[in-house]
C-alpha cells in the first residue's frame, strides 16, 4: 500500500458489493422479456410493450451491467495496482448520480426508484471517493 492509496481494504469491498449488485441484472441478458415485465410490474407501469427495441434495451443493458460487475471484480483484486481505474469508477459514479435523477425524472420513473438510482450511485461514488483520497490517521 501506498501513501496516495488511501484505504485499499474498504475499495476492494465497496467495489465487491457494487460487483455483486450488478449482478442482479444477469437474468436480463437470457430472459429480457420475462425481466422487462417483472421490472415494469414492480414499478407499477403494468404490462410493457414487448417491442424489439425494448427487448434488446433490456438485454444489452443487462449486459453491460454484468461486464461492469466482471471488471469491478477484477479491479477489486488489486486496488493499489489499479488505482487509476478505481479512482476513474469513483469519479464516474458520483458524476453519474445526478444524471441518473434527471434521466429517471424525465422519462416518469417512481420515486423510490430514483433514490435508488440516482442518490445510490451518488452515495457510491462518494464513499469510493473517500476511501481513495483519505487515508486512515497514522498510528
Amino acid at each position: 500500500m501506498t501513501a496516495s492509496s488511501g484505504r485499499p481494504s474498504l475499495q476492494r469491498a465497496l467495489l465487491r458489493a457494487f460487483a455483486l449488485v450488478a449482478l442482479i441484472a444477469a437474468p436480463a441478458v437470457l430472459l429480457p422479456r420475462v425481466a422487462l415485465e417483472k421490472v415494469s410490474w414492480v414499478m407499477g407501469f403494468g404490462q410493457p410493450p414487448m417491442t424489439p427495441v425494448a427487448l434488446y434495451m433490456m438485454a444489452g443493458g443487462a449486459a453491460v451491467y454484468l461486464g461492469q460487475a466482471v471488471l469491478m471484480w477484477v479491479i477489486s483484486c488489486d486496488v493499489v495496482r489499479y488505482q487509476p481505474l478505481v479512482r476513474l469508477i469513483a469519479w464516474m459514479l458520483l458524476i453519474c448520480g445526478p444524471l441518473f435523477l434527471w434521466i429517471d425524472s424525465q422519462v416518469g420513473l417512481p420515486g423510490w426508484w430514483r433514490l435508488m438510482d440516482g442518490a445510490g450511485s451518488l452515495a457510491g461514488g462518494s464513499a469510493l471517493i473517500w476511501a481513495c483520497y483519505f487515508p486512515p490517521p497514522s498510528s
